[in-house]
């Protein structure tokens, strides 16, 4: 048995903000600007860095839009499907439970933990799988027999979020940033992950994350 969508189902369209990662936010915006589709990001976890006085964006969410659908949803149909589907949108119904960030000043790092689980908000999920199979499935390696491309999109949205984890690191190592908690310096402007990493690293380009 292997995870199928239902033929316009699109009910992930409408469950929830989507998650995206920093370069995703310039890939939507722009296809957005394309098709003439409003879209609205807003920072998720953040990380502060005292040199600059900035909180770093790590991820963001792109909300519903007025009807409680993804903006880009045409009916049952996604209109950047063959253009760009965000990393949250091509791994569903496998997703993070929980992430967790952590600084750890001692050794100058970030570290991310994170739990998966096979969402049962997916009508094909909960006709295909009883609670025990959803239990067993935070397991990668059981998942992937299940949903074999949604849980290597899901591995390779991880390796991303510690690609930005490690640089961030490099750089804290190196004395160019002093990282901190976000909750002790709340009102320093926000700026994009990414954006802020190409400022020391300008080869990172979108195509080299693609």
């Amino acid at each position: 048995m292997t995870f199928k969508c239902e033929p316009g189902c699109a009910l992930c369209c409408k469950a929830s903000p989507v998650t995206v990662l920093p370069h995703e936010v310039y890939i939507l915006q722009k296809y957005a600007e394309k098709l003439g589709v409003g879209v609205v990001f807003t920072p998720a976890y953040k990380v502060v860095d005292l040199k600059s006085g900035v909180r770093i964006a790590l991820s963001y969410l792109m909300h519903l839009d007025e009807s409680g659908a993804c903006p880009f949803l045409n009916g049952t149909r996604c209109m950047i499907h063959d253009l760009y589907k965000p990393l949250t949108c091509r791994s569903f119904p496998y997703l993070p439970k929980v992430i967790r960030y952590e600084l750890n000043p001692a050794a100058r790092e970030v570290h991310i933990d994170v739990k998966f689980v096979m969402s049962t908000l997916c009508p094909v999920v909960r006709r295909d799988l009883t609670a025990a199979d959803v239990a067993k499935m935070s397991s990668v390696k059981i998942a992937v027999k299940y949903a074999p491309r949604e849980v290597e999109v899901a591995v390779k949205t991880l390796e991303k979020r510690y690609l930005y984890a490690k640089i961030l690191s490099e750089l804290w190592r190196r004395g160019d940033v002093e990282l901190d908690e976000e909750g002790r310096h709340p009102f320093y402007p926000v700026i994009n992950g990414f954006a802020f990493i190409r400022r020391f690293y300008p080869e990172l380009t979108l195509d080299k994350l693609l």
